[in-house]
């Protein structure tokens, strides 16, 4: 266990070390006369607790904390402010930024031993969380690689479904991104070419304006100089150049900002649930983005067509809410895709809800399900693919969502060859 006292006052340094090694506590005791120092100790040496002066004249330990808690390297270093300020505000910005406790002084030796023995405890207790944490996860790769070797050819299907389905998912998204960077592309070429005829022809202005300055042509070269110029515009257009600047801007625009929600919905979906905390969300702005994240799979294969009711917001993580209707949405896609038919299939979403629940209902007119797997559907493995189409857990992670997490239901009805629904029940207490 390693602390470094930082303090410009070298009896303090001094008497603090004393006190902890009088203490006999089982660490290394390192000193520092400066911030500046301070920082550089802390790039080349692990920390473990830093005791801070608040008052230092190069760089203050407040400015020291900033950079500490700026990095990720530091996370688990206790951080304990000295100070003999007087001044709550002061004490309540360093505990702002990050501060785990702080001494006042002079030195008390019993307030000071107590709090530095409770930061190596808790430091402590970080760095064995962490070792268990790392021991856990090398029990859980041993487990990984022992039941690989049990289930080789299942775990085999389950990559080769995975890669298919972020390879197929990527080149959608790279579809529906080049669709509008290719007419912003198209957008600028054309502006680049307005932009060299009109230099042209103002060139031209800039001519006849200095000859009328200098009066050095006579009325009739004057007046064919721009009658040459007026022919110039009418062959380059540039009428019509001028007017459609404003278009090709508002293009460039819309296909921008169409690549900008696109990139925004994939961060969103990108997260997992422990990365966005439960927030209210709207479920019909959830249910567009996955549209959009998977606009490109629906196309060619089924209409998706949107009966949207006015929603109350609804306390919720987007990310898994999002991912239930991916999911959904996908089972669909690849419902019709069963069929090998050569007209679209039709997808229908609504949302409405009442005094209890928001429901979300989603309905095709796929190849169905038999009604003897209707019980099975929601089993994780469970699937009716051919070998190596699929491993059946899109249905099974969103019935552990819906239901475990969030309380709700999944209730599901279906006719073969006709048409299945899926009903979402989000209860909205």
């Amino acid at each position: 266990m390693k602390v470094l006292l930082v303090d410009d006052s070298r009896f303090n340094l001094i008497t603090a070390e004393k006190m902890l090694r009088a203490s006999n506590m089982a660490c290394e005791i390192m000193l520092c006369d400066s911030g500046l120092k301070a920082l550089e100790i802390l790039k080349i040496d692990m920390i473990d607790i830093i005791l801070l002066d608040i008052e230092m004249p190069d760089f203050s330990g407040i400015d020291i904390l900033k950079e500490i808690r700026k990095e990720k390297g530091y996370d688990g270093i206790q951080v304990i402010m000295f100070t003999s300020h007087t001044d709550r505000s002061v004490l309540q910005e360093s505990f702002k930024l990050g501060a785990n406790d702080y001494v006042t002084k002079p030195i008390e030796p019993v307030e000071f031993i107590a709090r530095v023995s409770a930061a190596i405890r808790v430091r402590d207790s970080d760095i064995r969380l962490k070792e268990l944490l790392q021991s856990l996860e090398t029990k859980n790769s041993h487990l990984t690689l022992l039941t690989k070797e049990l289930k080789e050819m299942q775990f085999h299907l389950v990559n080769k479904e995975k890669f298919a389905a972020i390879g197929e998912l990527a080149a959608g998204i790279a579809h529906e991104i080049n669709n509008p960077m290719g007419y912003v592309s198209s957008n600028l070429e054309t502006f680049r070419s307005y932009t060299n005829k009109l230099n042209f022809i103002f060139e031209k202005y800039r001519e006849l304006a200095k000859h009328i300055e200098a009066q050095d042509k006579t009325s009739s070269e004057l007046i064919m100089m721009f009658k040459d110029i007026s022919a110039l515009e009418k062959s380059m257009k540039v009428d019509f150049i001028i007017s459609d600047i404003d278009n090709l801007i508002e293009d460039s625009l819309d296909g921008i900002g169409r690549v900008s929600k696109i990139v925004q919905s994939i961060r969103r979906f990108a997260k997992t649930g422990f990365e966005e905390e439960l927030v209210f969300n709207n479920l019909n702005e959830i249910i567009e983005e996955a549209m959009l994240v998977l606009k490109h799979e629906a196309a060619g294969t089924a209409d998706i067509a949107e009966e949207f009711g006015k929603l109350p917001d609804m306390m919720c993580n987007r990310s898994e809410i999002g991912q239930v209707i991916i999911n959904m949405i996908i089972n669909a896609i690849e419902s019709i895709k069963r069929q090998n038919r050569r007209d679209n299939g039709k997808i229908t979403i609504k949302t409405y809800f009442d005094a209890d629940n928001i429901d979300i209902e989603i309905s095709d007119d796929g190849a169905g399900i038999e009604t003897d797997n209707l019980y099975s559907i929601f089993n994780p493995f469970f699937t009716t693919k051919d070998i190596g189409q699929g491993i059946g857990l899109g249905l099974s992670i969103a019935h552990d969502i819906i239901v475990n997490k969030y309380k709700g239901q999944i209730l599901v009805t279906s006719e073969k060859d006709m048409k299945t629904t899926f009903i979402i029940k989000l209860p909205l207490a």
